[in-house]
């Protein structure tokens, strides 16, 4: 009988890898079995390959702006090939890097698909058979297809598939207003695409501050993007050589036109891969059900990420598969995952951790939120962009804040900060407390903290108190 390793992580992706990775840095010894790329989604067709090309076109915004204020008598030509290359370049570059940085530190990959048909067992495509004292299940999510009539025609992507068209499309309908499909909104409508976003709520971005992203969404008919909210969509049909997709709203039956037609409309945990009936992995709302150790219902079994559903993000992707890794090496604890930055790379960009202001309302304890105006911040006006609020939220009895939400510059690098205030539990004086370097955007998070104390040095207090 094949002698038992310690791990083995079904899924190379961010929760993968990172467990692997870390199973190693303590002394396991480690099988990784990957059957499409190592880097999962995120690197080869999300995070990575969008914030590519979100950072050519945060290079168009920048041009644009030059030329209205005349530093440059024109706009450059866009060379779409060139943008895709340097996407692509990125990717295999950062893949390149971890395909050698897992060889190096001693994980078996096995570029194969798996299933395990009992505890300890992880039985390979390839007839291969991996006996396991403990297995990571992180086979991620999948791209949610609605059950809509059309779905199936030529020019109908999934965002994977809108990452390899070779040219611009001029008119762009995406049917999803939530993160990801404002990011590839944001992407085409720059490049020159006339965009339509579909979206089945009342506001784009539902997960956002309703006030910021109201604000937001005020910005988009400018950039050449109508967002239709509260539709249903009936359908998608051929019209000539483009697509035509028929919608409800307010009883109303409408429809538009399009070269293309972009799903965005969400993920769901990816478990065919590796549940089996016989094995009774309890599943819970479609996805893994684990404990706060990462535990399955099945003894030695663990899940992370995406997979275990939740927020499907990256970053929370990456400490699970960390505290999973940890927990099998006996040197873990419960996770603590309850405070998790969420961002969306728009421009200008908005970032959140913790409550927000709507979610505040819900808990029914007494709060305070105090918002600072990125047009009274230096470095904001100096960038040419100082359109953005910095939104705190104080719990009214313990003074410690509850949350934060950002819309403006940089606002995922800012949002740092207030996570790590948020988890170790500080009030507004703890972060006032910091000096803040000058001039930076970081200085508006403490202006918006003094709001809370005896108001900002540079702008008037913007305080307003929720009670019970």
């Amino acid at each position: 009988m094949t002698e038992k390793i310690d791990m083995a992580v079904i899924g190379g992706g961010p929760a993968g890898y990172v467990a692997a990775l870390r199973g190693r840095q303590l002394g396991l010894k480690v099988a990784l079995i990957e059957k499409e790329r190592i880097g999962g989604c995120c690197l080869n067709r999300g995070c990575i390959p969008t914030k590519s090309l979100l950072a050519d076109v945060d290079g168009l915004h920048w041009v644009r702006r030059a030329v209205r204020a005349e530093i440059l008598d024109r706009e450059p030509r866009v060379d779409f090939s060139k943008m895709v290359k340097r996407k692509d370049e990125v990717v295999n570059g950062l893949r390149s890097n971890l395909e050698k940085l897992l060889a190096s530190s001693g994980v078996s990959v096995s570029k194969t698909g798996a299933k395990i048909p009992e505890p300890g067992t992880v039985l390979l495509d390839t007839g291969e058979v991996i006996r396991a004292r403990n297995i990571v299940i992180a086979t991620g999510s999948r791209s949610w297809i609605p059950p809509i009539p059309g779905v199936d025609l030529p020019g109908v992507l999934t965002t994977r598939d809108m990452l390899n068209i070779d040219k611009i499309p001029e008119n762009l309908v995406i049917v999803g207003g939530g993160i990801i499909g404002q990011e590839f909104a944001e992407i085409f409508s720059a490049l020159g695409s006339k965009v339509t976003i579909l979206e089945a709520l009342g506001r784009i971005l539902n997960n956002v501050d309703a006030e910021l992203a109201r604000k937001y969404a005020s910005f988009l008919p400018a950039r050449g993007i109508t967002s239709e909210i509260g539709v249903h969509v009936h359908g998608i049909r051929k019209q000539g050589t483009s697509l035509q997709v028929v919608y409800e709203k307010k009883g109303k039956e409408k429809n538009v036109t399009s070269d293309l037609v972009l799903l965005a409309t969400g993920r769901r945990p990816n478990l065919e891969a590796c549940v089996r009936e016989r094995l009774d992995i309890r599943v819970q709302n479609g996805a893994l059900e684990v404990d706060r150790f990462l535990r399955t219902s099945v003894h030695g079994i663990y899940a992370a990420g995406d997979v275990v559903g939740g927020k499907m993000l990256a970053h929370l992707a990456s400490y699970h598969g960390e505290f999973a890794a940890q927990n099998i090496a006996a040197r873990g604890g419960p996770v603590n995952d309850d405070i998790v930055p969420s961002c969306v790379f728009t421009n200008p960009q908005i970032a959140w951790v913790g409550q927000t202001e709507e979610e505040a309302k819900q808990s029914g304890r007494p709060f305070r939120t105090s918002v600072f105006s990125l047009t009274s911040n230096g470095k904001a006006q100096a960038l040419g962009e100082h359109r953005g609020w910095l939104k705190l939220i104080e719990d009214s009895e313990t003074r410690k804040l509850i949350g934060a939400n950002f819309l403006g510059p940089q606002a995922s690098e800012l949002i740092v900060e207030m996570t790590l205030a948020l988890r170790k539990g500080f009030s507004a004086s703890d972060v006032v407390e910091a000096i803040h370097p000058h001039p930076t955007l970081s200085e508006g998070v403490r202006e918006a903290a003094l709001g809370f104390l005896d108001g900002p040095i540079h702008a008037e207090p913007r305080v307003k108190t929720f009670t019970e």
